[in-house]
């Protein structure tokens, strides 16, 4: 069967301690056409040095230097640098599990698919040491646009759908419509993920296998400098693109009750509890390179 290339972008700052762990992750995938796409944002640690000694084993590989400019422009540049049939994102200090590309892809052939998805493995630090629990949010199986959808409504703040990192994307459909990360400090990811959506038209594969490893940094801007304001707005901005989606689907009628759920979770937020820590812990974790 034919192996289509696949882009793999790898937005590095600061990494010097987790890169390599992440690009041998990548290297070591039994899937074997990629492109590894190592765009290094204006490091002023080793990351670089690490970065041209992997790229050196292997020629895969391809290595940019480039001043910093966030996660989202670097992102875009990868988009723009990129190759493959298919795109894959990774973060720098976290790393992909055996065989995840190639079920990815397989899952894509097989059914001609526009996304593919798979649960995750979410490493929390405690101690010396990790907790880990796996996520999955979607039962396994082929769904149409608006039966996506209507997972994606009804789990808006979910990490497991506004990420990036543990889904296979189409770069044609990226390339023709112009489907770019926004210059955001967090939700970036989400925002991403909704224009994508709004342009594909075909199957949504979700496997059960997880292909990711997350590694939760505390200390990232999302944990640490993200105000409940700012997360209010994102989820008023969320429901009017998705009640716009729904619009033009034919489906807002339908889903109605559901996107309102959307909209009273804001208030529901703005209490002084329990709802604005979960709210936070949920909505608040798209990461950053900084």
């Amino acid at each position: 069967m034919e192996q289509p290339l696949v882009s793999v972008i790898v937005p590095m700052y600061n990494a010097q301690n987790t890169i390599r762990r992440c690009v041998e992750s990548i290297c070591g995938q039994s899937y074997p056409n990629l492109e590894i796409l190592l765009l290094n944002d204006g490091s002023k640690d080793d990351t670089l040095a690490v970065c041209r000694e992997l790229a050196a084993a292997d020629a895969r590989i391809r290595l940019i230097d480039k001043p910093n400019s966030g996660a989202s422009d670097t992102r875009n540049q990868g988009l723009a640098l990129a190759r493959g049939e298919y795109i894959q994102f990774a973060d720098s200090d976290d790393y992909l599990l055996p065989g995840c590309t190639e079920r990815l892809v397989s899952a894509a052939r097989r059914h001609k698919a526009v996304l593919v998805l798979a649960p995750y493995r979410m490493m929390i630090p405690h101690g010396s040491g990790y907790d880990t629990r796996e996520y999955s949010l979607l039962p396994a199986g082929v769904y149409t646009k608006a039966d996506y959808l209507w997972w994606v409504i009804g789990q808006p703040a979910s990490f497991y759908f506004t990420v990036v990192w543990n889904k296979l994307f189409r770069r044609d459909v990226i390339a023709a419509h112009g489907v770019r990360f926004p210059a955001m400090a967090f939700t970036e990811d989400q925002q991403f993920n909704a224009a994508y959506l709004h342009h594909t038209e075909g199957a949504f594969v979700s496997l059960a296998q997880p292909c990711y490893c997350y590694v939760q940094n505390p200390q990232s801007v999302c944990h640490t400098q993200v105000t409940l304001r700012a997360m209010l707005e994102h989820r008023k901005r969320m429901y009017g693109i998705y009640s716009q989606m729904c619009r033009e689907m034919g489906l807002y009628e339908k889903y109605r009750t559901r996107l309102r759920g959307i909209y009273l979770s804001l208030f529901e937020s703005t209490l002084p509890s329990g709802p604005v820590q979960k709210l936070a812990d949920t909505v608040a974790r798209t990461k950053s390179l900084r």
